[in-house]
């Protein structure tokens, strides 16, 4: 006959089983979902959460163009990947903006945001993966599914965000390549909520790696009209939001932060010998023409 106090560790030991089947099954549903959109991670791999809790009701979704982990739990995206190149970006170019905010039916409608959600609550859809970055009319369709926005302050959108979105596509034009991972921080003790359903962020992040220079730096903003913005550690990231968000990178390039630009055309810390296959001109001329477009989107 087994004790009860036998029997109690036998029922931890099986709960703890059966929590890890099911922690290793969804690792395994959505490593098997991300095969067939790897090429958006640098060296094809998703990234991983450091706190578990954030698992919870997650979907992976694999659009044209980006990767996604969608929460249920936040009706937003946690984060969406992307590897930019000068190719894709020349494409982007040639098309222009055409807004088709949409419901992502691949989503349970249990946990799928809503229009409506959004409607008159004193915030922009922001885009993670950005419609300007998409280089054809699928991938600029995809970008605007729900699955890919956040409830945004209208500030931090049109000024701090578009910025640094322009700054990522001047340094993809200047080094050929780059890896990016835009996502969402829940770090306040009382989240607010849209229409009762849509959690807000209290902060959005870029991260950002140069395959060029093995160099990695974050863009860290808080969710508010301040206009604020950080530039912190891959590691730093980790340690704020519980999502290691590049873990192919090595140990020194997680921990050093490198120094990014805020705006199109700003020099960084990247050294002077860095591959660079474009003249000068052409970088400055690239910056005009994307201020340009931004002023007749505005």
């Amino acid at each position: 006959m087994i004790s009860f106090g036998k029997y109690k560790d036998i029922l931890k030991d099986s709960t703890m089983m059966a929590i890890l089947v099911i922690v290793v099954g969804l690792s395994s549903a959505q490593a098997a979902e991300f095969t067939q959109c790897n090429q958006s991670f640098y060296g094809g791999i998703y990234p991983e959460f450091t706190n578990n809790k954030l698992s919870a009701k997650t979907q992976p979704l694999c659009m044209d163009g980006f990767a996604v982990m969608y929460s249920g739990v936040s009706r937003t995206p946690l984060w969406s990947a992307e590897h930019l190149t000068r190719k894709r970006l020349q494409q982007a170019k040639d098309i222009d903006r055409e807004d088709s905010f949409h419901e992502e039916s691949r989503v349970p409608k249990s946990a799928r945001a809503s229009l409506s959600d959004y409607s008159g609550s004193g915030y922009d859809r922001g885009h993670l993966a950005p419609n300007a970055d998409m280089a054809t009319r699928s991938q600029q369709y995809d970008s605007f599914s729900l699955a890919n926005i956040a409830p945004q302050s209208p500030r931090n959108n049109r000024y701090i965000w578009r910025n640094i979105e322009s700054a990522t596509r001047y340094l993809t034009q200047q080094y050929g390549e780059v890896y990016t991972v835009t996502g969402v921080a829940f770090t306040n003790k009382k989240t607010k909520q849209l229409a009762g359903r849509v959690l807000v962020p209290s902060h959005f992040f870029k991260a950002v790696y140069i395959p060029a220079t093995d160099q990695a730096g974050v863009y860290y903003a808080p969710n508010d009209e301040s206009e604020r913005i950080e530039i912190i550690s891959v590691d730093e990231l980790t340690a704020k939001t519980g999502i290691d968000v590049l873990p192919a990178l090595d140990i020194q390039t997680k921990t050093q932060a490198l120094e990014l630009p805020l705006k199109a055309g700003e020099s960084t810390d990247i050294p002077s010998d860095a591959s660079n296959d474009e003249p000068t001109w052409l970088l400055f001329v690239w910056a005009i023409l994307e201020w340009l477009v931004a002023q007749l989107q505005a």
